[in-house]
């Protein structure tokens, strides 16, 4: 069972990584002036499109994690917490999938701010759980530092949440007059915090595999 684990680990990062990696691409095209704004709305959409599976990826990245760190024998977690953790796994990728699949906005809506929830609680645990490993436990240092790393994931994903949302709106008024070029500029500017917290998150992501590759 240890290579299932493994690949599902390593398929949920190139998932994680790599669709991501589309998502930027797009939000960069959606603030070219010279395309159509029918254009850039429909390249900014197809990035929230690809953003399901980073967010599908991280409602999965930790009970996957638990198990494939059980069948590699570098711990045991106790109890019902793998169990557990699926449990909840399954749950969020139900919420995600029913808002992104519906067509109602306050279904999406819904979905949404549960996801940002879940985000906020994983944030402090996951981060809390990797700093007990590395200060109370005798579990090798580069797995904490790895399960810290994913906390502080969680973080900057409650924070790219945030920060999206007036790219959004300034995107939405465009609308009516898509070749303002204060508006423009206020959706350029919107998004550099995005950007920011992005290539955060990559380098966390790629500093975790490196960790559970090289073991340091």
């Amino acid at each position: 069972m240890y290579e299932f684990w493994l690949y599902l680990h390593i398929l949920l990062l190139v998932f994680w990584v790599g669709t991501d990696l589309g998502v930027f691409l797009a939000a960069r095209y959606s603030e070219r002036t010279e395309l159509s704004y029918e254009t850039r709305a429909i390249v900014l959409q197809l990035g929230m499109v690809l953003d399901r599976l980073p967010r599908s990826a991280l409602a999965i990245i930790i009970p996957s994690g638990l198990n494939l760190a059980a069948a590699a024998g570098i711990m045991q977690p106790p109890g019902l917490l793998i169990p557990m953790a699926w449990l909840l796994g399954a749950v969020w990728l139900v919420i995600l999938w029913r808002g992104f699949l519906s067509t109602e906005p306050k279904v999406q809506e819904q979905s949404a701010i549960i996801n940002w929830i879940l985000n906020m609680a994983m944030a402090p645990l996951v981060t809390g759980a990797g700093l007990y490993l590395l200060l109370a436990t005798d579990t090798s240092p580069w797995l904490a530092w790895k399960v810290i790393a994913v906390g502080g994931i969680f973080v900057i994903g409650v924070l790219l949440d945030l920060f999206f949302k007036p790219a959004v709106g300034f995107f939405t008024a465009l609308a009516d007059n898509p070749e303002e070029p204060v508006l423009n500029s206020q959706y350029s500017r919107s998004l550099k915090p995005v950007y920011i917290t992005v290539l955060m998150i990559y380098a966390l992501a790629l500093g975790a595999a490196a960790l559970g590759v090289f073991k340091p």
